[in-house]
Protein backbone atom coordinates (compact mmCIF):
# COMPACT_ATOMS: atom_id res chain seq x y z
CA UNK A 1 0.00 0.00 0.00
CA UNK A 2 1.27 3.49 -0.98
CA UNK A 3 2.11 6.20 2.50
CA UNK A 4 -1.38 8.00 2.59
CA UNK A 5 -0.60 11.44 3.18
CA UNK A 6 -2.99 14.92 2.92
CA UNK A 7 -2.81 14.79 -0.81
CA UNK A 8 -2.79 11.32 -1.33
CA UNK A 9 -5.41 10.36 -4.47
CA UNK A 10 -9.31 9.21 -3.34
CA UNK A 11 -8.88 5.84 -5.01
CA UNK A 12 -5.64 5.53 -2.28
CA UNK A 13 -7.88 6.60 0.73
CA UNK A 14 -10.72 4.88 -0.21
CA UNK A 15 -8.69 1.35 0.14
CA UNK A 16 -7.86 1.66 2.98
CA UNK A 17 -7.54 -1.34 5.54
CA UNK A 18 -10.01 -1.15 8.75
CA UNK A 19 -7.07 -1.37 10.76
CA UNK A 20 -5.11 1.36 9.52
CA UNK A 21 -5.14 4.71 11.92
CA UNK A 22 -6.91 6.59 8.71
CA UNK A 23 -9.04 4.45 8.40
CA UNK A 24 -10.19 4.17 11.93
CA UNK A 25 -10.36 8.60 12.13
CA UNK A 26 -12.81 8.04 9.19
CA UNK A 27 -14.83 5.44 11.03
CA UNK A 28 -14.90 7.34 14.17
CA UNK A 29 -16.03 10.63 12.33
CA UNK A 30 -18.79 8.88 10.41
CA UNK A 31 -20.18 7.02 13.48
CA UNK A 32 -20.28 10.22 15.57
CA UNK A 33 -21.48 12.48 13.13
CA UNK A 34 -24.46 9.37 12.59
CA UNK A 35 -25.61 9.81 16.01
CA UNK A 36 -25.52 13.36 16.47
CA UNK A 37 -28.33 13.15 13.39
CA UNK A 38 -30.16 10.66 14.89
CA UNK A 39 -32.65 8.07 12.85
CA UNK A 40 -32.16 6.87 9.52
CA UNK A 41 -29.76 8.71 7.20
CA UNK A 42 -30.87 9.86 4.23
CA UNK A 43 -28.42 9.53 1.26
CA UNK A 44 -27.83 13.52 1.02
CA UNK A 45 -26.72 12.74 4.77
CA UNK A 46 -24.59 9.95 3.63
CA UNK A 47 -22.95 11.16 0.98
CA UNK A 48 -22.09 14.87 3.45
CA UNK A 49 -20.77 12.23 6.60
CA UNK A 50 -18.25 10.66 4.02
CA UNK A 51 -17.53 13.96 2.67
CA UNK A 52 -16.98 15.23 6.54
CA UNK A 53 -15.03 11.89 7.41
CA UNK A 54 -12.86 12.59 4.38
CA UNK A 55 -11.96 16.10 4.67
CA UNK A 56 -11.37 15.08 8.45
CA UNK A 57 -8.88 12.61 7.71
CA UNK A 58 -6.90 15.47 5.14
CA UNK A 59 -7.01 18.02 8.04
CA UNK A 60 -5.34 15.27 10.35
CA UNK A 61 -2.98 14.32 7.64
CA UNK A 62 -1.84 18.15 7.00
CA UNK A 63 -1.80 18.47 10.43
CA UNK A 64 0.38 16.00 11.52
CA UNK A 65 2.75 17.20 8.71
CA UNK A 66 2.60 20.63 10.37
CA UNK A 67 4.01 18.95 13.58
CA UNK A 68 6.72 16.63 12.02
CA UNK A 69 10.27 17.49 13.35
CA UNK A 70 11.91 20.15 10.75
CA UNK A 71 8.80 20.27 8.60
CA UNK A 72 9.29 24.27 8.66
CA UNK A 73 6.17 26.21 7.66
CA UNK A 74 3.35 25.11 4.97
CA UNK A 75 4.12 26.28 1.56
CA UNK A 76 1.68 28.74 0.01
CA UNK A 77 -0.22 25.48 -1.65
CA UNK A 78 -0.75 23.43 1.26
CA UNK A 79 -1.89 26.56 3.05
CA UNK A 80 -4.07 27.69 0.69
CA UNK A 81 -5.44 23.70 0.73
CA UNK A 82 -5.55 23.49 4.34
CA UNK A 83 -7.85 26.71 4.48
CA UNK A 84 -10.03 25.13 1.66
CA UNK A 85 -10.55 21.80 3.06
CA UNK A 86 -11.08 23.56 6.59
CA UNK A 87 -13.89 25.60 4.95
CA UNK A 88 -15.58 23.22 3.07
CA UNK A 89 -15.67 20.87 6.42
CA UNK A 90 -17.38 24.01 8.54
CA UNK A 91 -19.50 24.09 5.73
CA UNK A 92 -21.13 20.56 5.58
CA UNK A 93 -20.84 20.30 9.32
CA UNK A 94 -23.46 23.16 9.34
CA UNK A 95 -25.51 21.29 6.80
CA UNK A 96 -25.58 18.64 8.92
CA UNK A 97 -26.84 20.44 12.18
CA UNK A 98 -23.60 21.03 14.22
CA UNK A 99 -25.60 23.82 15.70
CA UNK A 100 -28.33 21.51 16.91
CA UNK A 101 -27.95 19.32 20.26
CA UNK A 102 -27.81 15.17 19.20
CA UNK A 103 -30.50 13.91 17.52
CA UNK A 104 -32.79 16.96 17.68
CA UNK A 105 -35.24 17.03 14.87
CA UNK A 106 -35.27 20.24 12.87
CA UNK A 107 -37.70 22.69 12.72
CA UNK A 108 -40.72 22.52 11.37
CA UNK A 109 -41.96 24.59 8.40
CA UNK A 110 -45.35 26.07 8.13
CA UNK A 111 -46.56 23.20 5.55
CA UNK A 112 -45.60 20.71 7.72
CA UNK A 113 -47.52 22.35 10.63
CA UNK A 114 -50.61 22.66 8.69
CA UNK A 115 -50.59 19.14 7.85
CA UNK A 116 -50.16 18.08 11.24
CA UNK A 117 -52.89 20.45 12.48
CA UNK A 118 -54.97 18.95 9.76
CA UNK A 119 -54.75 15.49 10.19
CA UNK A 120 -55.33 16.27 14.30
Amino acid sequence: MHEVGPHSRPNVLAKLDGRRREAKLMQKVRKELSEHIGGKLTAPQRALIERAAMLTLHLALMDAKVLEEDAGPLSERDSRQYLAWSNALTRIMRDLGADKKPGQKPKLSLKDLLAQGATA
